[in-house]
């Protein structure tokens, strides 16, 4: 008998463990994911970064986070966060409005702005960073 299969999408947060922006972040999101549809991940780990993003470096990680889909789709920074609104229901009106054109410009600038002015501060030290099950397929 085959597994059934989660119809419901699922996507990977990979986010640096070190930005204390990016951790609250985190549990933000964490709070409002009452679909349990993400999962997060703290990309400055090495093993855990390869085995949901193969190939991907910590040097764009710290640029900018990153969701990957079911499909293995990576989507960084902005784009991300318009992922993270196809799978959220209070972050839907950001993903139905956050692709038109004025709005995504403004959308990358902002985000931009904001990681380039984070602080970092050495490894995840929380529960946020701790090690996840392998991922479902």
């Amino acid at each position: 008998m085959a597994a059934a299969r989660d119809p419901q999408p699922s996507l990977v947060v990979l986010f640096d463990g070190g930005c204390p922006l990016c951790r609250r972040t985190v549990r933000l999101l964490r709070a409002i994911d009452w679909l349990h549809r993400l999962q997060f991940v703290d990309g400055t780990d090495a093993d855990a970064r390869e085995r949901f993003a193969p190939g991907l470096t910590e040097a764009a990680l710290l640029v900018e986070m990153y969701v990957v889909n079911e499909r293995g789709q990576r989507y960084a920074g902005y784009d991300g966060y318009l992922q993270l609104g196809r799978v959220v229901p209070l972050m839907w009106p950001m993903y139905l409005i956050g692709g038109l054109p004025g709005i995504r410009t403004l959308g990358h600038t902002l985000y931009r702005t904001i990681a380039a002015k984070r602080i970092r501060r050495g490894r995840c030290t929380d529960d946020l960073c701790a090690p996840l099950p392998s991922p479902r397929r």
